[in-house]
């Protein structure tokens, strides 16, 4: 019987198309396959660790402020079906002083509530020291952080 099922691995008997089956009994390296896949590790480490390197800070001058004046301003105003809501927040006038010059500003305090009252109760018994990191060629131009 001269059939596919009883063909022979050999390919004697088999048909001209599966001629072409190529079997290869041990592993081979491929040089240029190779360097190709280390070289992509390496640039994934490295974008990895580029990436969770952080930022690099500037150095920005920092001054130290004294809390001259308070006020309270409207924060945020919603609009809800049963009418508006409206959050309050204080704000510090901030002065501070570079080369000899002073500067101010109004910068947030972070005390937030419900109602003016809220926002000034909290702000009688906020004991907050605040900074100002500036610009050295510009100083008027600079961003509190208040503690």
């Amino acid at each position: 019987m001269n059939n596919s099922y009883n063909a022979d691995w050999s390919g004697e008997d088999m048909h001209s198309s599966s001629r072409t089956l190529v079997r290869r009994n041990k592993w081979t390296i491929n040089l240029r396959t190779t360097v190709l896949y280390v070289f992509a590790w390496v640039l994934v480490i490295g974008l990895f660790a580029f990436f969770l390197r952080g930022p690099r800070e500037a150095k920005v001058p920092v001054a130290h402020a004294i809390i001259q004046n308070t006020r309270i301003v409207a924060d945020h105003a919603a609009e809800t079906k049963w009418g508006g809501q409206l959050t309050w927040r204080a704000e510090y006038r901030l002065a501070y002083s570079v080369a000899g010059h002073e500067f101010t500003l109004w910068a947030d305090s972070g005390i937030r509530g419900e109602s003016e009252a809220e926002v000034q109760l909290a702000l009688a018994q906020a004991r907050q020291t605040c900074s100002v990191q500036y610009n050295p060629q510009r100083p008027e131009v600079a961003v509190a952080k208040c503690r």
